[in-house]
């Protein structure tokens, strides 16, 4: 009885001192925009306004807030000044393995032009603020009022493009410096070429940043979206303009 009980104590002895079995590492895939979004795909044949009302707590007709990780690290939002404000935390990214950018979409098909006007003052690598051509996370388009990312500078216009895995820096913010606080920007696609404009105020000419050469398809999510990897920013976008694709946009 003795030898038994002695070798029951060695055994569990052994497995106390033995080392941890390690933990797998769980990755979890950021969420995809709805499937209705993608459904119900507009052709943009007339100017379309989008502007924030204080009297409406409704967005938009087939407009969606997508903050994929709402539960976790929450982008806070709101309309009270009649622009949509986004209170942007840390970690709020489009690149490397981060997907979780805070983003306000619509799904539309064939050529059209997107504009906007952003308020805002980025300070620190990374923030950015603008617009976004979207498909989905390995295949998107953006246009930023925003401070440094990837081959450097300060304040300024970026443009950056994602397709099939592939990252690709089209323009810099030293490419296209400006400190000014509140800016225009606009994309327009023409067939698979997108070309992004910007301008200081609403009375100055429209200025060409740069274009891209896609295999997107005919149908892609197109909005706003704000990027945070630095303290925490807000921006403002006062209005989202969609109009007629233009066959001679420059």
């Amino acid at each position: 009885m003795r030898i038994f009980l002695t070798t029951i104590l060695a055994v569990l002895m052994t497995a106390c001192n033995s080392a941890p079995v390690p933990t797998k590492t769980v990755v979890v895939q950021t969420p995809t925009p709805t499937p209705s979004l993608a459904l119900n795909p507009i052709e943009v044949s007339k100017p379309i306004n989008v502007s924030f009302s204080t009297y409406s707590k409704d967005w938009p007709v087939d407009w969606q807030w997508i903050d994929p990780d709402e539960r976790y690290n929450p982008t806070s939002k709101n309309v009270k000044s009649g622009v949509l404000r986004m209170s942007v935390p840390s970690k709020k990214d489009l690149q490397g393995d981060n997907r979780t950018a805070p983003r306000y979409l619509k799904a539309v098909k064939g050529d059209f032009q997107i504009e906007t006007r952003v308020k805002f003052s980025p300070k620190e690598n990374y923030q950015g603020a603008g617009l976004l051509v979207y498909t989905d996370d390995n295949n998107y388009l953006r246009l930023e009022r925003a401070y440094g990312g990837p081959g450097g500078g300060g304040e300024g216009i970026r443009l950056d493009a994602r397709e099939a895995a592939h990252q690709k820096t089209i323009v810099t913010t030293n490419d296209v410096q400006t400190d000014v606080e509140e800016v225009s920007l606009k994309i327009v696609r023409d067939g698979g070429l997108f070309i992004a404009f910007w301008r200081e105020s609403e009375e100055n000419e429209w200025r060409e940043v740069g274009e891209y050469q896609s295999n997107f398809p005919d149908t892609v999510l197109i909005g706003v979206a704000a990027l945070n990897t630095a303290r925490p920013m807000t921006a403002d976008f006062l209005y989202i303009r969609l109009l007629p694709g233009l066959v001679n946009s420059r």
